[in-house]
């Protein structure tokens, strides 16, 4: 099993994926085409995790991640109005 899948809890089925739609692409691969995650690869599946436990689908993680202007502070209001409409229904 892959370093990063113990360390994470998830498993190599799903860092594949997020490699394969472009969610988390590692910086490096070895000559077997092993995945090498840098620091700033695994920042990124922080906050990705930290996203999908707050209910974003992978499709608005990619929205947020690729936005020039993507905060926490904008996270957390995307999450309170997505809250707030759930309420209203």
């Amino acid at each position: 099993m892959g370093e990063l899948a113990k360390q994470t809890g998830l498993s190599i089925r799903t860092l594949r994926y997020y490699d394969e739609i472009g969610l988390l692409m590692p910086s490096h691969r070895t000559e077997a085409e092993y995945r090498l995650y840098s620091e700033a690869d695994i920042a990124r599946l922080q906050q990705i995790l930290s996203l999908r436990q707050l209910g974003f689908a992978l499709k608005e993680i990619r929205q947020c991640l690729e936005n020039p202007d993507f905060s926490l502070g904008n996270v957390i209001n995307l999450h309170l109005a997505r809250l707030q409409e759930q309420m209203a229904v």
